[in-house]
């Protein structure tokens, strides 16, 4: 698969199927997420690591759980996209509106996801997830 199919296919398959979307990526994928909240790793190594820290977040998401996609841009030169989306779902914990923003630069080889860098704002994710006081 292209990096752009890729894309899609993740979008379709990170909370519908994890094992289908597991399988979209190198074993040894880099997922990097600078903006991270400071009790988030900033950076995962392999898909053993990436999926356990992605199904973790997935499971803190109510069924109303929402992916928009706003742009997809190829990057010319390798098998890579640019992508602009936005999530929204209630959080689990605290029963808030999760609504987030999103850039991500995604990178395959052999078909398959090598590096995924997610932008997003921290401080907005971890206000979702921290109860009032």
């Amino acid at each position: 698969m292209s990096a752009k199919e890729l894309l899609q296919s993740h979008f379709r398959t990170i909370r519908a199927d994890p094992q289908a979307w597991r399988l979209l990526f190198a074993t040894d994928a880099v997922l990097e997420m600078p903006f991270a909240p400071p009790h988030v790793p900033k950076v995962l190594k392999g898909i053993d690591e990436i999926a356990e820290s992605v199904s973790g977040f997935v499971q803190l998401l109510g069924d109303d759980f929402e992916i928009n996609q706003k742009s997809v841009h190829l990057v010319q030169g390798e098998d890579a996209v640019v992508a602009e989306f936005s999530m929204t779902a209630t959080a689990k914990p605290t029963g808030k509106i999760y609504n987030q923003d999103y850039i991500l630069y995604l990178r395959a080889e052999d078909g398959k996801i090598v590096f995924y860098r997610e932008y997003f704002d921290g401080p907005r994710t971890a206000a979702a997830f921290t109860p009032d006081s």
